[in-house]
């Protein structure tokens, strides 16, 4: 009876399309196999077949058998809410079309009458997926399964639909289209879902409701997530296309074999499943070899041997029984990228995982460690019998040169490759379920955040090894998302690698906690928290911090060759142009890094003016990106690993040079800024063994902006608080030994933060930094309350009754209702990657500059506005992006600001909105003298862009001069 309904259907140059619900159905399930087959890692599989179980104490001999075949009976039963009148009634966009007649004359002609005129009362009708759950409830299918159909949309319903019977009293119209289980309509409706149901359990080898396991919630959400996936491939018209039907020959859409039930179906089925699979399955999973010994590894991935450290880490990794996170401390420029991608080898190997996620904290170093991953894939190439796939994720991944070239050769070179870009998941919910995917760590961060389609991001992080790098530069409020997101993990038993050359104690401890408490819902086995905390509180550097199995452990028996003694010398701003002219008297490479990007235009434009224009560099986040690009290669080139170094050169900056630049200063300067920020800034000094100017061949320190009474630059106090910065002046010594005083430093600056209340141990602080203290702790708890608005919350535990071990089902066995409650509303990722980070709104604009009648790109001598339709053209002014200074965005400014802007652009830039790469960009024209006038309020800003220095402003009342 159910070849009548469809699934889907369509007009497309005036030819009906539609595909009949059974077709879909057996589309679905086919997909789940295959995914289930070729697609879902050995790891995903053991977790989902382990957390089977049944209350009735029924032993399981094949788990994964089983659990396979619990995947395809969701996927042949997940569109039973189409089989009712309510869906089958709907109208295409609204319209009343001929198909609509044609559809509905035809359920008609097999019995369900009265379809063309049947009405409901309620407002908001009941939506498939949540029909589909009241159905299977009615059939006695327990909530941990039911939940997954009302999910498969991507939002769960809410707890309410626990009260099914009394949904399904209030809904029987929209189900059977009466009202009266007695009417012959009623039980024909009733009839068609049971058969549904029933085929789907026996199908799959169920031969009853009873039959059906009972599923841990960890394994719902992947499952959910499967589910997502393969309905989305089969719903896809590109591997599963809709069938032609002719209104006016009801014969021919018989004769296509769609409507009636012959042995041949079967095989016409499989043709389809086939043909659709391998047009979307474009690569294969990634299994890697188990290396055991470290030297070949390391030879064969990075082609040198491996350090110490690398060393010491592959040969832990080796006697751990049940491996889970692993944080490795050790010092900038030690190896840990080549360590921990290393590592991942051997953790996907032993944990059975087919891929790999690298998260930073910024798009730049994102893009810095994307040809670092990409040459350690090309490494194991030539072992992979298909294509793996590999994606960078970040707001402006589609401008990188190298991920876009790789992109490019696929579609000109075809399928022979061993890496490619798989271009279904390109999609903002589907990219995380990649196989290699490079990107910031907000991608990761959103596996805590709800959001619709969650399911899919848990599903895509679940298959590989997570790997965070610099996980010290997170603050509290991202830090709540980050251990909620590595609970999952550890309630999936996926293995993270987390890397820091400067992490405190208390973060180190916040997420061992944080992934063994994910572990108990695995193996429900209680972990002793204070037992953990104390052993985790040691100050030795380089250190190991992993889990085997639900216990913490730290290794430290690291042998460490290379120490670096740094004179470190405070000096006040006012000796700063006195101190840079004394070092300048004996050449080298002086870095100078500050807190501000206007601070450090100020002192360029003092260098400047004192040492000549080609003898300063200036890089800060206030440069269009493409400039800044350029800006970070040439630096590299220049004063990088191996480079033909100049004799002198004054490099200002700000905090982007500290983060994951591989460039090597004779002498620094540095603002005063948190302990493990000026480590990290440490990193750059001295950092290769080349040959230095004699007067800077003992690696010197400077210090600007420490204070006796605390007073600190506005700038600074702004933007890292007064007691970081108070607390680090406190601890800085006099000369600071590399590695050994890196982790007794930070320490020392952190474990007041760690106390919870102020004790006894802080009668060493000031009044001053103990005020400081008070308000930093109330703004550090003020974040991570407010993170926890949106946070998911911890994954549910099985209750177990401990007399006779047996599993307890009850109607509050954990389940998907409600697991997204209150989820963000803007689902978009943008909007999710704000919400996973505590920082001011910004706004972001494509820089041009006027030439003549039109418009071109700074650097460039000839205007491009008449070719701006020219993909190449409209993709390359797509890449001139910069972000507006932070008085546009004020709370009290960024609506006015962004009203001018959209009436700017409709005015200027009308041709944006048909252009695919700036249809969703805003853009300002400087003109000649490189400015631009911004109203906001009642005040005027004039923007300045200049190539040397950056993006600046002045402010001006409206109507002034």
């Amino acid at each position: 009876m159910q070849d009548v309904l469809w699934a889907k259907k369509n007009i497309e140059n005036g030819i009906f399309y539609w595909l009949p619900l059974r077709v879909h159905l057996e589309d679905c399930k086919g997909m789940l196999e295959c995914l289930w087959e070729h697609w879902l890692c050995t790891g995903q599989k053991k977790l989902i077949a382990d957390s089977l179980y049944f209350t009735d104490g029924r032993v399981i001999t094949d788990r994964e058998e089983l659990a396979k075949r619990l995947a395809c009976f969701l996927g042949a039963v997940h569109d039973i809410g189409k089989a009712t009148p309510v869906f089958q009634s709907m109208r295409r966009y609204g319209e009343y079309t001929e198909l609509e007649e044609y559809l509905l004359g035809r359920l008609e002609s097999f019995g369900l009458t009265g379809m063309r005129t049947v009405t409901f009362s309620s407002p908001k009708p009941t939506r498939h997926g949540e029909a589909g759950q009241v159905l299977l409830k009615s059939y006695g299918v327990k909530d941990d399964i039911s939940a997954i159909i009302g999910a498969h949309h991507g939002m769960p319903a809410d707890v309410g639909y626990e009260d099914y019977d009394v949904v399904l009293e209030n809904r029987k119209k929209e189900y059977f289209q009466s009202e009266k289980p007695e009417e012959k309509i009623y039980s024909k409706w009733d009839n068609i879902q049971s058969d549904i149901f029933k085929w789907a359990l026996v199908s799959n080898g169920f031969e009853s409701v009873d039959d059906l396991p009972g599923i841990t919630q960890p394994a719902q959400v992947l499952l959910a997530g499967l589910l997502i996936m393969a309905d989305w491939i089969a719903s896809n018209e590109k591997y599963f296309p809709l069938f032609e039907l002719y209104a006016c020959d009801i014969e021919k859409a018989l004769e296509d074999g769609l409507i009636k039930d012959k042995a041949s179906d079967f095989d016409t089925h499989l043709m389809r499943l086939q043909n659709g699979f391998n047009i979307w399955k474009k690569t294969d999973n990634w299994s890697p070899h188990y290396i055991y010994e470290p030297s070949q590894l390391y030879d064969e991935r990075f082609g040198f041997a491996p350090r110490s450290i690398q060393e010491k880490l592959h040969q832990l990794i080796n006697t751990i029984n049940n491996p889970g996170i692993i944080i490795l401390e050790a010092p900038m420029g030690g190896g840990k990228t080549e360590a921990a991608l290393a590592a991942a080898e051997l953790l996907a190997n032993r944990t059975g995982r087919s891929g790999i996620f690298f998260g930073l904290p910024t798009q730049a170093t994102s893009d810095g460690i994307f040809p670092r991953l990409l040459d350690w894939i090309k490494s194991f190439e030539r072992d992979l019998i298909e294509p793996v796939s590999l994606h960078l994720v970040h707001g402006k991944a589609q401008l990188n040169e190298e991920f876009l070239s790789l992109t490019y050769n696929i579609e000109e070179d075809g399928g022979d490759k061993r890496l490619i870009v798989n271009d279904w998941f390109s999609g903002k919910k589907t990219t995380s379920m990649d196989d290699f995917v490079v990107g910031t760590v907000d991608q990761f961060l959103m596996v805590a955040l709800k959001q619709r389609h969650l399911m899919l991001r848990h599903l895509g992080f679940s298959k590989k090894v997570v790997i965070i790098d610099e996980v010290h530069a997170y603050d509290a409020y991202m830090d709540q998302y980050l251990e909620q997101a590595i609970t999952w993990m550890g309630a999936y038993g996926v293995p993270v690698i987390m890397l820091s050359a400067t992490l405190p104690a208390e973060k180190r401890i916040a997420f061992i906690k944080a992934y063994l408490s994910g572990r108990k819902t695995i193996n429900q086995e209680d972990v002793e928290f204070s037992e953990i905390e104390a052993k985790l509180q040691t100050m030795a550097y380089p250190l190991v911090t992993y889990t085997d199995g639900n216990k913490a452990f730290i290794f430290d028996d690291f042998i460490v060759n290379e120490r670096k003694d740094i004179d470190i010398i405070k000096i006040n701003d006012c000796d700063l142009f006195d101190t840079v002219c004394g070092l300048s008297e004996s050449n080298g490479i002086i870095g100078i890094i500050v807190n501000t990007v206007k601070r450090a235009q100020n002192l360029a434009h003092i260098f400047v003016d004192k040492f000549g224009d080609d003898k300063v560099e200036v890089l800060h986040s206030g440069f269009i990106a493409t400039e800044r690009v350029k800006k970070e290669k040439d630096l590299i080139r220049s004063i990088g690993k191996d480079a033909t170094r100049p004799d002198f050169k004054i490099i200002i900056g700000t905090q982007v040079i500290e983060q994951s630049l591989d460039i090597d200063f004779d002498v620094m300067i540095s603002d005063l800024a948190p302990m493990d920020l000026l480590l990290q800034r440490m990193g750059r000094l001295h950092r290769h063994p080349i040959k230095r100017p004699e007067k800077h061949k003992k690696p010197t320190f400077y210090v600007v902006g420490t204070s006796a009474n605390f007073k600190f630059d506005e700038g600074s106090a702004y933007v890292y608080g007064n007691y970081i910065l108070a607390m680090t002046q406190k601890y800085l010594k006099d000369c600071i030994s590399i590695p050994n005083d890196i982790s007794p430093l930070v320490q020392q600056v952190y474990a007041f933060i760690a106390d919870e209340t102020i004790n006894e141990k802080n009668d060493s602080l000031s009044p001053d930094i103990m005020g400081f203290q008070e308000k930093y702790k109330a703004r550090k708890k003020q974040k991570e309350a407010r993170a926890k608005n949106y946070r998911l919350a911890n994954p549910e535990m099985l209750r177990t009754n401990k007399k006779n071990s047996k599993t307890s089902r009850n109607p509050k066995t954990p389940n998907l209702m409600s697991w997204l409650k209150n989820s963000l509303i803007d689902d978009s990722e943008e909007r999710g990657n704000a919400q996973v980070r505590d920082s001011e709104d910004s706004i972001e604009v494509i820089a041009i500059k006027k030439m003549g009648n039109g418009y071109g790109l700074f650097g460039e001598k000839e205007a491009i506005s008449e070719r701006i339709y020219e993909f190449d053209v409209a993709k390359a002014v797509a890449r001139n992006t910069i972000k507006l200074p932070a008085y546009l965005t004020k709370e009290y400014n960024i609506d006015n600001t962004i009203e001018f802007l959209e009436a700017y652009n409709m005015k200027h830039l009308p041709e944006w909105r048909n252009i695919l790469w700036l249809r969703s960009s805003l853009g300002i024209i400087f003109d000649e003298n490189n400015e631009c006038l911004v109203p906001t309020g009642n005040k005027m800003v004039l923007l300045h862009y200049d190539e040397k220095y950056g993006i600046s402003m002045s402010i001006a009342e409206k109507g002034s001069d």
